[in-house]
């Protein structure tokens, strides 16, 4: 049996083409670079509640003109779908994700995490029911942690870094552990929000009665021959 086409994982030629895609004026070089775009997808996938395509795809290409009916567009639509289902089976095999990071500078052997850690943070936030409204808040908190690191908090939030109490070594321990757990991170909350999705087991209050044990009516009968006795009418 063939594989559907759409769930084939993308060459690294297609990602590249996708890459280019991405950066070209075909989306008004509006659209998301290729690590924000996987952060954000990998959100969007792991998100409490499904997020349709009409919602995200305008987000990741950023294209206020009718893209649509542009050969190039498709193309690139093509190949956005088939990242997008990679990453979710990725996910449900619990694979992880491999983070796709471009370095911080041409000649920098550093990788510049918070790209990919803010397009994370925006596919959050374009979740409905929002994370923050779980019942178990402090374990969202802690799920979303390592990506507020990661997107620049210790920098950029002055409430967060004084909360945390950190000297310049200790907050640079913490950044370098983020980084290295990321695909951690990524999987444990996708698990986190893939068991709230699972229909809950209704759990049986009483004990089963079998139909040979002494009827629960106390008339001192097995239950098959008093309560359990199939009824007939006269």
């Amino acid at each position: 049996m063939n594989p559907n086409p759409r769930n084939v994982p993308l060459t690294e030629v297609e990602l590249d083409r996708l890459e280019a895609l991405l950066a070209s004026d075909v989306f008004g070089e509006h659209a998301m670079p290729l690590d924000a775009m996987q952060g954000f997808l990998t959100a969007v996938v792991s998100a409490p509640e499904t997020i349709l395509p009409s919602r995200w795809l305008p987000v990741v290409f950023g294209a206020e003109r009718e893209w649509e009916t542009i050969v190039e567009a498709r193309e690139g639509l093509d190949l956005l779908m088939r990242f997008y289902n990679e990453i979710a089976l990725d996910l449900l095999d619990g694979h992880g994700v491999d983070p796709l990071l471009y370095p911080v500078s041409d000649d920098s052997d550093e990788h510049d995490y918070a790209m990919w850690a803010l397009g994370y943070l925006e596919g959050v936030e374009l979740a409905d029911p929002a994370w923050e409204a779980s019942s178990d808040q402090d374990e969202v908190e802690d799920l979303l942690f390592p990506f507020l690191i990661l997107a620049g908090g210790l920098e950029h939030d002055p409430v967060l870094r004084e909360s945390l109490g950190l000297d310049a070594k200790e907050q640079a321990e913490l950044i370098a552990s983020c980084r290295e757990e990321l695909p951690i991170a990524v999987q444990d909350a996708y698990d986190y929000w893939l068991e709230k999705r699972r229909p809950q087991t209704v759990k049986r209050e009483t004990p089963k009665i079998g139909r040979n044990d002494p009827c629960i009516c106390g008339s001192g009968k097995k239950y098959k021959h008093c309560c359990g006795a199939p009824h007939t009418e006269h």
